[in-house]
């Protein structure tokens, strides 16, 4: 059976710091890849699916050094999938809701540079 993809927005791999409000308070995590669609990252702490959250980042420019991006969002999947006290870090997809234009703007700048090198 053949794969298809969903996804309508490019994904590219990243490293990017992420600060994420909502579910269990306010937490540091790690991006590990982005589109203008969503993110996916790494979290300390699990986060229900479904849950809203808020997330801001640094996306590197080569002009102007990092430009700050918010984006609100929904969780649409952690792995593991149950909250478990031996678990050190959660992955986690996020489905963006709301993206200001000029966030858009820089994440589609970024995810080109990316694609493009």
């Amino acid at each position: 059976m053949a794969f298809n993809e969903r996804r309508k927005a490019q994904r590219v791999e990243a490293d990017l710091a992420v600060t994420i409000r909502g579910g269990p308070g306010e937490t540091k995590g790690r991006a590990l890849n982005i589109s203008t669609s969503g993110i996916y990252f790494e979290s300390p702490y699990y986060v229900a699916p479904l849950t809203k959250i808020r997330l801001e980042f640094l996306i590197p420019d080569p002009r102007k050094g990092e430009s700050p991006v918010t984006c609100d969002g929904v969780v649409v999947r952690v792995e593991p999938e149950k909250k478990d006290p031996a678990i050190a870090l959660y992955r986690v997809a996020i489905l963006f809701t709301l993206v200001s234009e000029s966030s858009l703007k820089i994440l589609d700048a970024y995810i080109r540079s990316k694609v493009s090198s």
